[in-house]
């Protein structure tokens, strides 16, 4: 199949393949102008067939445009065969440039991986201008030789509705499966698969989706510097790593080869990415799978015990009073005192009270430790485009 179908806001469905025609202005570059989902689509397949390099980034994030105003475009590797920027976790823009290789060697492997399921359908929820939305987004459909269907909102009901009884992989991410999780929906849907990446999916939530709809959860971890590196299945706790990539341990990090990884990442200036590249990820070795603790800088030691920021997180999440947490770490190197957490929460509880619920679910889970904490109430999270929180 070839049919790209795209559904506008107010419910018009449109039909178009990948023979119709695109211009591409005989640019050697392309950064994508504001157009809607299907033509974003299929100008991105444009150029990758005919070697015109996308420039892809959150035009939202100011900090990175300067950043690719200043390309000079003689000095990129010749082998380059699209440009990704992110604000990096430092919100120091990146650039990741990947070659033709990184990119077919990568899609060759999710080919490989869900092949077998016969999808019939894709359908893609996230941007296409994120690594992995162009990955699994815009060429895993055609690899698969399946229709895909685009939109530039979704809601989590009109996915199921959209599925139409084919067998179909969805596109999406932890954001979305956590509404998704929170819906009545008596109908079961083992014609589904979900592929999420982006962020992390808590256990609980998966292995819910899974015994209440009988779909199947993909996860799939990586970044854009490293491309993809692992999957788990539901809610496997440990991560299996993607066919081409060799893990191993530097101290407590994850060090990964593949060719999926950069050769060269645009920072202030054209950098050669060392291999095996080390990452920030703290993970334990198990029978050749690896279990994710959390970050470097997500992990901190408080009287000795390690302890995840991110599993504080989801503790608090799991509350019927508090909708979405962000906790981060609060060091003041004047003071006496151990570390501070301060936290962000979304909940329509009275701050008073939420003290209280807070310290019961520190005390139960982090028994004979004293964690000192700052509690911020706010309206929301701020968020990415790719729907992850947003930590400064």
């Amino acid at each position: 199949m070839d049919r790209v179908i795209y559904k506008s806001a107010d419910g018009i469905i449109s039909k178009s393949s990948y023979k119709d025609e695109v211009n591409l202005h005989d640019n050697r570059v392309l950064t994508l102008d504001d157009m809607q989902k299907d033509r974003q689509y299929l100008t991105l397949h444009k150029a990758f067939e005919q070697g015109v390099i996308p420039i892809l980034y959150d035009k939202n994030i100011i900090s990175i445009k300067p950043r690719v105003d200043a390309l000079e475009l003689d000095k990129l590797p010749r082998d380059t065969s699209a440009i990704f920027f992110t604000s990096g976790t430092t919100g120091e823009p990146t650039g990741a440039i990947k070659s033709r290789e990184n990119i077919r060697a990568e899609l060759a492997v999710l080919k490989e991986l869900f092949s077998p399921l016969k999808i019939e359908r894709v359908i893609v929820t996230v941007p296409l201008i994120h690594i992995y939305g162009f990955l699994a987004g815009v060429l895993l459909p055609r690899a698969l030789e399946a229709e895909v269907v685009l939109k530039e909102e979704f809601l989590p009901h009109e996915l199921l509705e959209l599925a139409e009884d084919k067998k179909t992989l969805c596109i999406t991410n932890p954001v979305f499966l956590r509404v998704l999780n929170k819906l009545n929906i008596n109908k079961k849907y083992p014609n589904i698969t979900f592929l999420s990446s982006t962020g992390k999916l808590d256990r609980e939530i998966a292995s819910s989706l899974h015994e209440k709809l009988a779909v199947t959860i993909y996860q799939l971890f990586g970044s854009t510097e490293t491309g993809g590196i692992a999957y788990k299945i539901n809610d496997d706790e440990l991560w299996q790593s993607l066919r081409g990539v060799e893990i191993s341990k530097v101290g407590e990090r994850l060090s990964i080869n593949s060719l999926y990884i950069s050769d060269f990442l645009i920072e202030k200036h054209l950098t050669k990415v060392k291999k095996p590249f080390v990452t920030t990820d703290i993970i334990e070795i198990e029978q050749g799978r690896f279990k994710l603790l959390g970050r470097a800088s997500e992990i901190i030691k408080i009287s000795g015990k390690r302890i995840s920021l991110l599993e504080v997180e989801a503790l608090l999440e799991k509350s019927e009073d508090i909708e979405e947490a962000l906790v981060k770490l609060s060091y003041n190197i004047d003071s006496y005192k151990d570390e501070q957490l301060d936290i962000l929460l979304v909940s329509s509880m009275e701050l008073s009270e939420l003290k209280k619920v807070v310290k019961e679910i520190l005390q139960e889970n982090y028994k004979r430790i004293n964690i000192r904490v700052n509690l911020k109430l706010v309206k929301e999270l701020e968020r990415s485009y790719m729907g992850k929180k947003i930590r400064r």
